[in-house]
């Protein structure tokens, strides 16, 4: 690990910056190491934010300092975000942000024991990691509402709004044909009307830890708003899941019992969200100067996900059954 005074690049000058900033460590004997590598294909994850692992002395690291990317300001609020996690701590479902500067785009959380690890996908197909991930989510629903609401649709119309501005032309060929589709999707859910309850909002098995003896934490709260909780476990389902046979025990988990209309709802908001996620990778692989990112392989992806989805001959059926 690296002193203060020892940054060699531009990004651990930042990181040193954030570092210095917190009350208490600018003279203090502090350490830091580069995190977590951002990837997005073929799993996403750290792709947000530059991470580092910070120690006080020869200590082991126990803060987690993120500084969110400069091509992420559309789409993240800092304030928000901090303020998610913090109602989430206080309910025992996340590390406590200790510090956070919008200015610098940088936040300071508690880090989890190095024994603890980061969900894969194969983690949230076992039934007590399932149960586990759902009861932290369905305690977040209980809890006091968040400071904003949205939904996918209005996630859509902003990065729409973003692609327009960065004069890309269309995200596929077919791209008004998927966009018309949601915007049938978002007209059903709007009929049939929905709850909004605070929520995690990230399906990512990335955003999930898990310790030894099987206890879960959900980390990164950039995505957190009142929404729909379907879509909060509609968009986890889609992560782990491709079979309905395989989500129906995953919804009476969530539910007490297993209910079709239930089901084709989470199955709606998943389409909806690889549509908004498939978009916004166009999108990063067009205007973002991280060119290691394989932004446009995640974003051809989860758009051939949604196509998919959309032409199973179920679709029509879902859209009249919510």
């Amino acid at each position: 690990m690296k002193a203060l005074g020892q940054a060699s690049t531009v990004d651990e000058k930042a990181a040193e910056a954030a570092i210095r900033a917190v009350p208490g460590w600018a003279n203090a004997d502090m350490h830091y190491a580069l995190g977590i590598a951002g990837v997005a294909s073929p799993t996403h994850r750290a792709v947000d934010s530059q991470n580092w692992f910070v120690a006080r002395g020869d200590a082991p690291a126990t803060y987690f300092l993120k500084i969110l990317h400069t091509d992420q300001s559309d789409f993240i609020d800092l304030d928000r975000s901090v303020s998610a996690a913090r109602q989430a701590s206080t309910l025992g479902l996340t590390p406590a942000p200790l510090w956070h500067s919008p200015e610098m785009s940088a936040v300071v959380f508690d880090r989890l024991p190095e024994a603890w690890h980061t969900a894969r996908m194969d983690d949230l197909r076992k039934r007590n990691v399932l149960e586990s991930v759902i009861a932290a989510k369905s305690t977040l629903h209980g809890g006091t509402p968040l400071g904003e609401t949205w939904t996918v649709f209005d996630r859509i119309r902003v990065v729409e709004k973003a692609l327009v501005d960065a004069a890309v032309v269309e995200v596929a060929a077919d791209g008004w044909w998927m966009r018309e589709c949601v915007g049938d999707i978002e007209a059903a859910i709007i009929a049939t009307g929905f709850d909004e309850k605070p929520a995690h909002a990230d399906g990512l098995a990335s955003n999930i830890m898990i310790a030894p003896d099987g206890r879960v934490q959900l980390v990164d709260f950039d995505e957190a708003r009142n929404v729909d909780p379907f879509y909060d476990i509609g968009i986890l389902l889609n992560e782990a899941f491709q079979f309905d046979s395989e989500m129906q025990p995953a919804l009476e988990i969530f539910e007490g019992q297993f209910r079709q209309t239930s089901l084709n709802r989470c199955r709606l908001y998943a389409i909806a969200d690889d549509l908004f996620w498939g978009m916004w990778g166009m999108l990063m692989d067009r205007v973002s100067p991280r060119g290691g990112i394989e932004f446009l392989k995640y974003a051809q992806w989860r758009l051939l996900r949604c196509r998919m989805a959309l032409h199973n001959p179920r679709f029509e059926f879902m859209l009249r059954t919510l």
